[in-house]
């Protein structure tokens, strides 16, 4: 359907539109479907697509309404930058909204230039993004009523789910305990992507500091008729700055960071700018040593644990002993003897 969609789409933009017998010939449905072929055409391209008499031969034809469909003379580059990479994302939890995301895509191929569609369509399946994929990605109404939030600066009224068992982590694991849920007023600064999911920056009423929040565990979100001031100058970039990745850690100081990274990956390592503070001194040997100023070390205890044996922790002695500790419980977890 999306394909004819976009064919419909052209012809009733151009100089000689279709109509609705030439179409059902065309594709060999019935005068029915026709309409919902168009009704499918006005939801994709967000426009109005109105009958008139043909100048040829005074037939009623479809058309866009004039003005609607804006001819896009883009680049292949640019075209792959509003296309392509919005189509990779679509089902993925990074479309935050799979419906308008799709509607998107739909308008803006049908208002290329018929020389750039045909080239992205050459492309298609030679263009892929790789991302990893959430069991449970946000339902696109909550995107939407966050969205709303932002735009007009109004309190949110939230069901979170937490993402540990009733009971706190030490229950995490306990069967047959339901996650513990919480109802919320939120005033919603706003939202940013990392690894898998959306999250929510918000300041948790009444007064109780900064929260994020996971699309994906919010249950039910209703707009609020509460206003607030969102703080001057507050981006969300300024705020995550601090952190490793995602988390935020007010109740700790920057904590200066020190990693050593073997020649064997340090090539990889330091292609990668992992954070804002991030210095490189590459050596003679090939290793390389990474410093940062982070709030927090829980993140960065993870990232060295994914380089593992490759990478080594110099500071500070908090990190050192994390890592320490979480090699020795996986060697006992193996049933393996600590080597003397």
């Amino acid at each position: 359907m999306q394909e004819r969609a976009r064919q419909i789409a052209q012809r009733a933009s151009g100089p000689n539109p279709p109509t609705r017998k030439e179409l059902a010939d065309d594709f060999g449905i019935s005068p029915r479907q026709v309409n919902n072929l168009i009704e499918h055409v006005k939801g994709m391209l967000g426009c109005e697509v109105v009958t008139r008499r043909r100048d040829s031969d005074g037939k009623m034809a479809y058309v866009v309404q004039a003005g609607d469909l804006l001819k896009l003379d883009m680049s292949v580059s640019e075209a792959i930058a509003s296309v392509h990479i919005t189509q990779s994302v679509l089902g993925t939890p990074l479309s935050g909204d799979d419906d308008a995301a799709g509607k998107a895509v739909g308008r803006l191929e049908a208002a290329l230039a018929e020389a750039v569609r045909g080239k992205l369509k050459r492309l298609e399946g030679r263009f892929a993004i790789r991302i990893l994929q959430a069991a449970k990605p946000q339902r696109p109404e909550v995107f939407r009523t966050v969205l709303d939030g932002l735009l007009e600066n109004r309190v949110l009224h939230m069901s979170y789910e937490s993402p540990y068992k009733a009971g706190g982590r030490a229950a995490a694991a306990a069967a047959g305990k339901a996650r513990k849920v919480e109802t919320v007023a939120v005033e919603p600064y706003g939202v940013f992507f990392a690894k898998r999911g959306w999250y929510l920056v918000a300041s948790k009423r009444p007064g109780q500091g900064m929260r994020q929040y996971k699309l994906a565990r919010i249950r039910q979100v209703t707009l609020g008729e509460q206003e607030f001031a969102l703080p001057r100058g507050w981006t969300v970039d300024g705020y995550l700055k601090r952190s490793w990745e995602i988390i935020v850690d007010d109740r700790s100081g920057e904590t200066r960071v020190v990693i050593d990274v073997d020649a064997k990956v340090a090539g990889n390592v330091t292609e990668t700018r992992w954070h804002p503070s991030q210095v490189v001194e590459v050596r003679a040997d090939g290793s390389a040593r990474l410093t940062f100023s982070v709030t927090g070390i829980e993140e960065v205890f993870w990232w060295v644990m994914g380089l593992g044996r490759h990478a080594r922790v110099v500071a500070p002695a908090e990190l050192r002993d994390r890592v320490r500790g979480e090699v020795e419980a996986m060697r006992a977890s193996l049933g393996d003897e600590p080597r003397r």
